[in-house]
């Protein structure tokens, strides 16, 4: 695979440099993440964030290390922070190249002399791994030192550190052993612990302050922080000799090092190699397959002791929430032949349905999920129809998923919580005022910024889309009575979805039937999830028209927007402090995702347009993996030009419908739907 790779004088301008940030995973929600210059810009960066309740629950524990090279009698920084007013030390003015691979990859040149600096975090291991090599020995023979600091900070990734809630940092473990150092801060749930090969250790435990983080102080949240040291490792640099910090939470034997380095640079290779050699899109399917990796995380069960997998919806700061771990879960798990993992994840969800709703989230703060969503349950049961069409598994949504489905359907159709319910006309009501029930929940205090409320127009084609699923699954199981029951709802929604949404004087779908089915026809992306899934209730003399609406007026090269510019409320900049952020989340701001029903319902409407016109759809995206978050998508850009990136630096839905729509609809590989093809319905 070729790696992302990042030039001198990239790296080496500090307005690039820090504006490009990296990640890695293990996992289990634990990370790091940084920028490529070297700079902490936001408080979610760190070398080791880990995950107290995985995938959930994340600490900043190890934040980066003060590394200075000494080559005789001359020092080079490699570290690069940013203090009020200042740059300093400004070790970016070293580096010589980037890479991304499994973990970021620095080289810097001191002089004659190419150090190698390299990251990578063990895979379902809370532990991270920095290493030192000479890349390039020096000339002449002269004793080459590194000296690093480990700088900890042990707080909660929301906050910061200041005078105020300075955590009390200090030596644990056996104080004689300078190999094994342990360290242990009150307020802080996990002891950590570092595994070296330094020549030695200068105990020097002191605070540093007022660490700017410039992203925070964009985004309107407090923008400073203090880090505390142990004091200095000290190592001696040689040929053929790497030197190691392992930091973790439970002791490593440092012999243990290079072969974690070792399983977890083959497994990064073995995760991004692509099922297709010599195509043109094989570079792209290799970054999207590692991207798509970093969002499966293994999740501990409720009251039980095995573990299953999940979806962190996105890096740095989102947890796993339902509906966006359902539009992801194709791209991440079937494209990419992780089968199990996606059956792991529907079991994962499945055994949380309340009242026929599938949890929106399992945030950090409570044990009990959060169930204020709409459109989860109905992503839920298409997710599962998406893992029958790629495995031929029929006995799982037959037998297994079964139960939790019918629970779905019956409590959709008679009526659950928050106003959720099936109207006389098959259509489906969702919402009550202070809630915000679909994907576009932004709320600022008790405002809905976008409520929605009545009949969203993808979520009665989720419905109809699910109700034709369960007819299917009906027939399978010779359930008649079933089967007539949803036959009857999907011939009422066939017959009142285009006839109550269709905007004929624009030529596309009402985005919501507000009280008296009264249209709101403010052109927004919502319509096309309708028309692109596999039981749509769009009729074909539709498509083309909203497909060319959404296409002159939404489509931008990051995404669709969410709202046409010149339409009431639209705001084509998503930046500011949270509330004016969260006023331009669903009104213009462009989402990456939404490529993927664009392009879904594009093919649907041009079936006979050619690969390269598809692909051209998501070339931009493509371009983006070189910036803002290398390797992966983003999660909102301006709706605006030039369509500055925001947001997550890694979005699940960004990735996993890039990476769906190249395999399904420019590559077209993916088998046929089980009700267009010979797949045996029995199971």
């Amino acid at each position: 695979m070729n790696p992302i790779s990042l030039s001198e004088a990239v790296c080496r301008n500090l307005d690039a440099s820090k504006n490009l940030e990296w990640l890695c995973t293990n996992g289990l929600g634990s990370y790091a993440s940084g920028t490529v210059s070297g700079i902490s810009t936001r408080k979610y960066h760190g070398y080791l964030v880990a995950a107290l309740r995985p995938p959930i629950e994340r600490y900043v524990l190890w934040s980066h290390v003060e590394d200075r090279v000494v080559i005789g009698e001359k020092g080079y920084p490699l570290s690069t922070n940013e203090f009020p007013g200042v740059i300093e030390p400004t070790g970016y003015r070293l580096i010589a190249g980037f890479q991304q691979t499994a973990g970021p990859v620095w080289d810097f040149r001191c002089g004659d002399v190419v150090i190698r600096k390299s990251l990578i975090l063990p895979y379902h291991q809370q532990a991270a791994i920095l290493r030192y090599e000479l890349v390039d020995p020096p000339t002449k023979r002269q004793e080459i030192r590194l000296l690093a600091l480990n700088m900890l900070s042990g707080r909660h990734f929301h906050t910061t550190t200041t005078a105020e809630n300075r955590l009390n940092w200090g030596r644990s473990g056996n104080p004689a052993d300078s190999e094994a150092l342990a360290f242990k801060a009150v307020g802080c749930p996990f002891e950590l612990f570092f595994t070296h090969n330094a020549a030695s250790f200068h105990d020097g435990p002191s605070w540093w302050y007022n660490f700017v983080l410039s992203q925070e102080t964009q985004r309107g949240y407090p923008d400073r922080d203090d880090l505390w040291t142990p004091g200095a490792l000290e190592f001696l640099l040689k040929p053929g000799r790497p030197a190691f910090i392992i930091a973790s939470t439970k002791p490593i034997n440092r012999v243990e090092h290079s072969a974690l380095v070792l399983k977890e640079q083959a497994r990064w290779q073995k995760i991004s190699e692509s099922p297709i050699a010599g195509s043109p899109y094989t570079p792209l399917l290799e970054t999207l397959f590692a991207a798509a990796d970093q969002f499966v995380v293994r999740r501990a069960t409720d009251k039980q002791q095995h573990q299953k997998k999940s979806v962190i919806a996105g890096y740095p700061w989102f947890e796993d929430w339902g509906r966006d771990t359902f539009i992801s879960l194709p791209g991440l798990t079937l494209v990419t032949g992780r089968p199990d993992a996606a059956r792991e994840i529907l079991t994962t969800f499945a055994d949380h349905i309340e009242g026929g709703l599938v949890p929106n989230r399992f945030p950090d703060d409570a044990d009990k999920p959060d169930y204020n969503t709409v459109d989860a349950s109905l992503w839920f049961i298409h997710a599962a129809y998406q893992y029958w069409r790629y495995t031929g598994d029929a006995a799982f949504l037959s037998d297994y998923l079964f139960t939790p489905m019918t629970r779905i359907i019956d409590a959709y159709q008679h009526g659950t919580t928050f106003g959720i319910h099936m109207d006389s006309d098959g259509l489906m009501m969702a919402g009550e005022p202070g809630c915000n029930l679909t994907w576009m929940d932004a709320k600022i205090g008790d405002y809905v910024v976008t409520p929605r409320y009545g009949k969203p127009v993808e979520i009665s084609g989720l419905w109809y889309n699910a109700v034709c699923i369960m007819r299917l699954i009906a027939e399978m199981r010779t359930d008649k009575p079933r089967q007539r029951q949803m036959a009857q709802i999907a011939a009422l929604i066939e017959k009142n979805f285009p006839a109550k949404f269709w905007f004929a004087a624009g030529g596309y779908y009402a985005d919501v039937l507000g009280p008296g089915d009264q249209p709101d026809t403010r052109l927004r992306p919502n319509q096309l999830i309708a028309a692109s899934l596999p039981f749509s209730p769009v009729p074909e003399a539709h498509l083309r028209a909203m497909v060319d609406s959404a296409r002159t007026t939404l489509l931008t090269p990051m995404g669709l927007r969410t709202l046409a510019p010149g339409s009431p409320g639209y705001c084509g900049r998503y930046q500011g402090d949270q509330p004016s952020r969260d006023h331009a989340y669903h009104q213009g701001t462009a989402w990456p995702w939404l490529i993927g029903p664009f392009v879904s319902a594009f093919v649907r409407a041009y079936p006979d347009s050619a690969a390269e016109q598809r692909f051209a759809f998501i070339q931009p995206l493509q371009d983006h993996l070189n910036n803002y978050g290398l390797g992966s998508i983003c999660e909102v850009a301006d709706g605006d030009a030039p369509h500055q990136p925001r947001g997550c630096i890694a979005q699940a839905w960004s990735v996993a419908e890039m990476l769906r729509v190249l395999w399904e609809n420019v590559l077209e590989k993916a088998p046929a739907w089980p009700h267009l093809s010979p797949i045996s319905r029995q199971p």
